[in-house]
């Protein structure tokens, strides 16, 4: 079993379902009512849900920044997943789904030149969550950081390998210690507030 290092606001250590509570509570990052609506729509995904799916992960509020060349808004391979429709991959399928789409690049073009992106890893397990509808949990940048703190151990890597094969092992182990009770998105929350802060003095 994993060592994990529950801590709360004063940096003490807490159990695992206050560690849950606390962090949970202080959730204030993407629309949780789009994302019921997104989840409740598992299985029967338009093409306007994956448009849905986009807006909400890449934080989109008007419609003038839902278009390409925004520089935070992978406009066009969301809108490629609008038009492919991509269901829950199965067994070893999902490693080569995290890989194609993390992987698919686009090219942003501005006045002072063009810019090449990747559509990345945290936007690829963001759309795995959603086709899954909340099996695979959503891997960005704070919960590396969250991960981290939990284990007080460096940042761990950002790739597929380590997000398959250490992350979602590490996420069923910690959903169990804090009692979720079923509810992975409390958990999801939790991570994204502890990775988020910055008011605790963290070793890394």
């Amino acid at each position: 079993m994993t060592r994990f290092r529950f801590l709360i606001s004063d940096v003490r250590e807490s159990a695992p379902q206050e560690w849950l509570r606390v962090w949970a509570g202080r959730y204030k990052g993407y629309d949780e009512k789009e994302y019921r609506y997104l989840i409740d729509k598992y299985g029967s995904l338009s093409a306007e849900d994956f448009v849905r799916i986009g807006k909400w992960k890449d934080g989109v509020k008007t419609e003038r920044q839902w278009r390409p060349n925004v520089a935070s808004v992978a406009y066009r391979i969301w809108m490629k997943a609008a038009q492919e429709l991509p269901k829950c991959p199965e067994g070893s399928d999902v490693a080569a789904f995290l890989d194609g789409w993390s992987g698919s690049t686009y090219t942003d073009e501005f006045e002072k030149g063009k810019v090449r992106k990747r559509f990345g890893l945290a936007r690829a397990t963001t759309l795995l969550h959603f086709v899954s509808g909340g099996c695979f949990p959503i891997f960005d940048s704070r919960v590396r950081t969250a991960t981290a703190r939990l284990r007080d151990d460096h940042v761990p890597p950002n790739t597929v390998r380590w997000y398959l094969d250490s992350f979602c092992p590490l996420f069923t182990e910690l959903a169990a210690l804090c009692n979720t009770e079923g509810n992975l998105r409390i958990l999801d929350n939790a991570l994204f507030s502890y990775g988020l802060s910055e008011k605790l003095s963290f070793s890394n």
